[in-house]
């Protein structure tokens, strides 16, 4: 169905580069048709800096969507307690709607599962780390680039990444692929106030220079 649609257009935009690859995979006729471009959000208007709360760490994601949701049970059941262990006060709120059992059966004195929140503004500006642990699925994830947005410190993967790479240019995140080394990370930017403040304050300048909707605009402009 894809391979049909597809070869309708003369252009087919994607988030992000792996996307591009598995299009091109799926079907290499199409592949010179193929273009990037990461889409842009809204820069939230800066948070009092006096929200924030020490060893406040924030999972944010719609449990309807399976990556989520694996995310997060890595999340609650490996790597925070290995956070713990090293920063016995962290404490962690997963954020979103439709959150199924299992992950509802994670909360406990350490972990907060809220469910639909009204604003998630407020979330945002308690977290003292947004954390992304992203095994599983495709596309741009937004919960990276709006946390970014927010001048908050992001520990991710390179999944969890993918789409913040623009003309060789790198993300200011920490990323890791196994528990170890994202539970080292969150747990270092929780000892050190000033190093986390500094890489969300480069985190939302380059979300404003690179991921705006007039860098957006930009970027479709060219496509055209």
């Amino acid at each position: 169905y894809q391979q049909t649609v597809w070869r309708k257009f003369d252009r087919v935009q994607v988030f992000t580069a792996r996307d591009a690859a598995a299009l091109a995979n799926l079907s290499p006729a199409m592949a010179e048709r193929v273009r990037v471009n990461p889409f842009g959000v809204e820069l939230p208007p800066p948070g009092p800096s006096q929200a924030e709360r020490a060893g406040e760490l924030l999972f944010v994601g719609n449990f309807t969507h399976p990556p989520n949701v694996d995310a997060a049970l890595w999340l609650g059941r490996v790597i925070l307690p290995r956070v713990r262990a090293l920063q016995p006060d962290a404490h962690l709120t997963l954020v979103g709607i439709f959150p199924p059992s299992e992950v509802l059966s994670l909360a406990s004195d350490g972990l907060t599962v809220t469910g639909p929140v009204p604003d998630i503004a407020p979330y945002f500006e308690q977290a003292a780390v947004c954390v992304a642990p992203i095994r599983t699925g495709g596309g741009m994830r937004a919960k990276a680039l709006k946390a970014m947005a927010y001048g908050k410190a992001v520990v991710t993967t390179s999944r969890g990444a993918a789409g913040l790479t623009l003309a060789g240019a790198q993300p200011p995140v920490l990323m890791a692929e196994d528990a170890d080394g994202l539970a080292r990370s969150v747990a270092g930017l929780l000892a050190d106030p000033a190093r986390r403040q500094e890489l969300g304050r480069a985190a939302r300048v380059y979300v404003a220079e690179q991921f705006s909707p007039g860098a957006y605009v930009s970027r479709l402009e060219s496509i055209f």
